[in-house]
């Protein structure tokens, strides 16, 4: 080959015709970014920013959408413009409300600049609408680009309102019919707090509100408790700080559940907590509207009277001096050095607890299905054997001192073994059966002791009602007055009854070894 050959590539092209492969490539990526720039320029192209249509706020709109809403009706609306880019935008929005409708307020930046990547700007609109509907349209302008949305909205038929509303129930929304309907408990203050300065948030109780609606969706409780005189009341369903916030009830509630054919369902379990130390006890008003989100017009309304009581009447004073007398028995107690004595407390004590404690334990599980009259179950054990055993105890002894001490007893067994669970209250009644066990069976070897049945059961009696005002005062509770007086007499007959049986058995147990 001669000396003007022409070099070649590995693959056995030269390398001219490498250049202009490599050149056609530019030149055609070149004229392909020109082309994808002039389309965009030419076409307006999407703008650097979002714009979101919220109507009613909540239901977020990005492209044109028809939807329905019930007309006539007052609705507010948010726009929401926000960047997508680092670099400074300059932002510029035309709002245009057509058809049967009017735009009644608009606030916020019709332009101007956001700043970087997530700033946004935000408007807020109400709109009057009437029944023939109406078209919402936003338009958007971002560097020499444009996006708009378009609302059509049309009008429907809508049949919402409140199926029940009820209080108080628990955190899960089931009622308790022992406590009062419509009826909320509050307590002094803690003066612990009050002297180390630290506030706490008071919950009142819990209200449930159940709507019903013919169509799906989310819907807004609002409402508030008014006074005698119409004054907002000191109640709110949220509160962040002690003793700040609205006077005011807000909660939404998703209907989704179907109850029937074109009706839905759903409920809400709303917390109300005082904004105050203390709020005068008396009949309040509660009135609730129901709204969709955004609207102005509640679709119903509900009102019901509410009590508030404040719990520092004559129960706890009552409780609090049946509780010291049973602290004087136990200066007595701590005398008995006797070993006879002691074998029959420590003898009976153990027997009240492997016979009531564990048989009326395992009773008190069963009976759960009865709710608040599970003691109707296990009150002839708890109750009844109870006393039983103590009146046993005593026409054997002739002591009181041994019965009122085999419940001294019985409550450190418990509380070693079996565990007492809170020990304020714990200890709180066991005092308080110990005065009243100390006081009839000494009014029993006083006078005759067949009287025994009455003076037990008198003794439970104030006993149950102690302990149920006990356990009320400390978890802010308030029972109906019929559950109180049922609770209290049904556990007294049933300590009497068993009272009776015992000394017939002890009476006829001693003629028979006679």
């Amino acid at each position: 080959m001669g000396g003007n050959a022409v070099p070649r590539g590995p693959e056995g092209f030269s390398s001219g015709k490498l250049l202009w492969v490599a050149a056609l490539l530019s030149a055609l990526a070149l004229l392909g970014s020109l082309l994808v720039h002039a389309h965009a320029k030419g076409a307006g192209g999407s703008p650097p920013v979002s714009l979101v249509v919220e109507l009613p706020p909540g239901q977020k709109h990005y492209s044109n959408t028809s939807l329905k809403l019930p007309l006539p009706g007052s609705y507010i609306f948010w726009l929401i413009v926000e960047s997508n880019t680092g670099r400074l935008v300059r932002y510029k929005l035309d709002l245009k409300v057509e058809g049967d409708a009017s735009l009644e307020k608009l606030s916020g930046p019709l332009e101007g600049v956001l700043q970087g990547y997530g700033d946004r700007a935000i408007l807020y609109g109400l709109i009057e609408a009437g029944s023939g509907g109406f078209k919402l349209i936003a338009r958007l302008q971002a560097q020499n680009r444009t996006r708009s949305i378009a609302l059509h909205v049309a009008n429907v038929e809508l049949k919402a309102g409140f199926s029940s509303v009820y209080l108080p129930v628990d955190y899960l929304g089931v009622r308790d019919p022992r406590r009062e309907p419509f009826t909320l408990v509050e307590s002094y203050p803690s003066p612990l707090r009050k002297l180390l300065g630290v506030g706490e948030n008071i919950l009142l109780g819990y209200m449930r509100v159940c709507v019903r609606s013919s169509m799906p969706g989310s819907f807004l409780v609002l409402g508030r408790v008014y006074d005698s005189k119409g004054r907002p009341a000191p109640v709110a369903s949220t509160v962040i700080t002690p003793g700040a916030g609205s006077p005011y009830i807000r909660s939404m509630v998703v209907v989704n559940s179907t109850a029937g054919r074109n009706e839905y369902h759903g409920c809400i379990v709303v917390p109300l907590w005082s904004l105050a130390e203390v709020i005068p006890p008396g009949r309040y008003r509660l009135t609730l509207g129901l709204y969709l989100p955004g609207s102005a017009r509640p679709l119903a309304t509900y009102s019901h009277d509410v009590i508030v009581r404040l719990l520092y009447h004559g129960d706890i004073v009552t409780a609090l001096a049946a509780t010291l007398t049973g602290a004087l028995v136990l200066v007595p107690l701590a005398r008995v050095k006797d070993s006879r004595r002691i074998a029959y407390m420590a003898l009976t004590g153990a027997s009240l607890t492997a016979l009531v404690r564990i048989i009326g334990g395992i009773l008190l599980r069963l009976s759960q299905v009865l709710g608040p009259f599970d003691w109707i179950v296990y009150g002839p054990v708890t109750s009844g054997l109870y006393y039983g055993l103590l009146a046993a105890c005593l026409a054997a002894t002739g002591d009181w001192m041994v019965t009122a001490g085999a419940v001294l007893v019985e409550w450190l067994l418990s509380s070693l073994i079996l565990s007492p669970g809170n020990i304020v209250l714990s200890s709180l009644w066991v005092l308080t059966t110990l005065s009243v066990v100390a006081l009839a069976g000494y009014a029993a070897l006083r006078t005759r002791l067949g009287l025994l049945p009455i003076y037990f059961g008198l003794a439970k009696i104030l006993d149950s009602y102690v302990d149920i005002n006990l356990y009320a005062f400390i978890y802010r509770l308030y029972y109906a007055h019929w559950y109180v007086a049922a609770y209290s007499l049904g556990m007294g007959f049933y300590a009497s009854l068993g009272t009776l049986l015992a000394l017939r058995m002890v009476r006829g147990h001693a003629g028979g070894t006679g």
